[in-house]
């Protein structure tokens, strides 16, 4: 992706930030790699309960989106999830917390140590649906939740499938009850609909360009 692809999505960062400092103080086809993961760095194969059989893993090497360590990002790794329909290429350290293939309700999420959650949904949505109609069943689904969109439908991309943008705010029943804040990315393929959801805390400028890179690197099948 160019860099200008970016653009809205720093745009969101910003916005979010912005909208939310002060009284807030927060503000976003099967694989067809090699089944081996690299020998080093065992936390590849950390999936949240523990270490499993790489070759039951929730994810399958795609050893082609490899990256190095930048001054920016951490070393990052190729995998493919939901049984291959969808890569990317996501740093080294993150573990999955929580997985399923089930059909119908695939989904993979990640715990980052820099303090964010990177989660992957596949929507039930047609791909043939218009834009529209997939973004108005998503704000439903929102409103039906409590959760309040605080920016929507903001035009991103990953590596091959258009995408819209949405800044959600939601109360978490606690005592004392608390609000989380998230960026929600609809990406749409010829072949399905997914909800990136990335969870994070209030200084999301440390950790932008990690989402934005994972975000980038997304190939949906």
């Amino acid at each position: 992706m160019r860099p200008a692809d970016l653009a809205p999505f720093r745009t969101a960062m910003l916005f979010h930030k912005t909208l939310l400092l002060g009284a807030l103080s927060l503000a976003t086809v099967g694989c067809g790699g090699s089944p081996t993961a690299p020998q080093r760095d065992d936390v590849f194969y950390l999936h949240g309960s523990g270490v499993i059989d790489k070759n039951q893993s929730f994810e399958a090497y795609y050893p082609k989106l490899n990256a190095d360590e930048t001054d920016r990002l951490p070393r990052r790794v190729g995998v493919g999830v939901l049984e291959g329909d969808v890569r990317l290429s996501r740093p080294i350290d993150w573990y999955v917390r929580d997985a399923d293939n089930t059909a119908g309700q695939r989904f993979i999420s990640y715990q980052s140590p820099r303090q964010f959650l990177f989660s992957i949904y596949e929507r039930v949505d047609h791909p043939e649906d218009s834009w529209p109609d997939i973004e108005k069943r998503y704000e439903e689904d929102c409103e039906k939740q409590g959760a309040e969109i605080l920016a929507r439908r903001m035009p991103v991309a990953t590596s091959n499938a258009q995408a819209r943008t949405y800044i959600v705010k939601t109360r978490v029943p606690a005592k004392p009850a608390f609000h989380s804040y998230a960026h929600e990315i609809l990406v749409r393929s010829d072949r399905r609909i997914l909800l990136v959801q990335v969870v994070h805390g209030e200084n999301i400028e440390s950790v932008a360009d990690e989402m934005g890179s994972a975000l980038r690197s997304m190939i949906v099948f």
